[in-house]
């Protein structure tokens, strides 16, 4: 459960099926540079380091959805803190889980234990995608942008690119043609059940300007193509220091 849950819970995700890419890094690095300009400002993302979101939802366990609220805070990309309550059989079960440089750690209620070296994996894939969808970390060469022409999210037409970086999954996401909001992001993740690597997708959609940024409220998350969770943004803050007992062991 704990393991599901901090999978389809995260705003930030990585890669997916494969796509005919075009060797056009400039035109993948236009599209980041519009995606700026168009979403807040160079400046003003510049200063964001982190994020907060107060977030409630559901997830599907088998096709039951379960419902939750809960908090995601992440810094950089290698710290994220998630504290949820998950609601099962009308009893709320208090879930925290946090990933700290090359640490991690689980709570359930009273429960800490240390995560398994494929849970730290989703963990560290999970805070770096949130990262990414910054897109001021895309300006740095480290990183290899490849676009792949238009397609079309929720009515909309996109341009898509993705973000490769050595050591990293790749990472696919869609903008808006006119807006350049990001709608989607297609990433593969390892499911808790089948132990397999599966592609999810994430839709954002009804944005709003949070610290004059706009930001996606609602985030619908599916894996092969199947409803795997909703999410709804109540809150979203940026942040310009790290709060590092935010992040201690539970």
């Amino acid at each position: 459960m704990r393991n599901l849950f901090l999978s389809c819970v995260i705003l930030s995700l990585v890669p997916v099926s494969p796509l005919a890419l075009q060797a056009d890094d400039a035109g993948a690095r236009a599209i980041i540079e519009s995606a700026l300009e168009r979403n807040g400002g160079e400046k003003r993302l510049a200063k964001v380091k982190g994020t907060a979101s107060k977030i409630k939802g559901s997830v599907n366990v088998n096709g039951i959805p379960i419902p939750f609220t809960g908090e995601i805070a992440s810094h950089g990309g290698t710290r994220q803190r998630i504290g949820v309550s998950l609601s099962i059989d009308g009893q709320a079960i208090a879930f925290v889980s946090v990933v700290n440089q090359g640490e991690g750690w689980r709570k359930i209620v009273d429960n800490t234990v240390e995560m398994t070296a494929d849970e730290l994996t989703e963990a560290k894939a999970s805070a770096y995608s949130v990262y990414v969808q910054t897109l001021i970390p895309l300006r740095d060469k480290a990183f290899e942008l490849t676009s792949f022409g238009e397609r079309e999210v929720a009515g909309r037409k996109v341009v898509g690119i993705t973000v490769s970086h050595e050591g990293r999954r790749p990472i696919n996401l869609f903008f808006d043609k006119e807006t350049y909001r990001l709608l989607r992001s297609e990433v593969t993740v390892r499911d808790e059940t089948t132990f397999k690597e599966v592609p999810e997708e994430s839709t954002m959609s009804d944005f709003k300007e949070f610290d004059g940024v706009p930001r996606a409220t609602k985030i619908t998350v599916k894996r092969n193509g199947q409803l795997h969770a909703e999410i709804e943004v109540e809150d979203f803050k940026t942040t310009e220091t790290v709060d590092e007992a935010l992040f201690a062991k539970p």
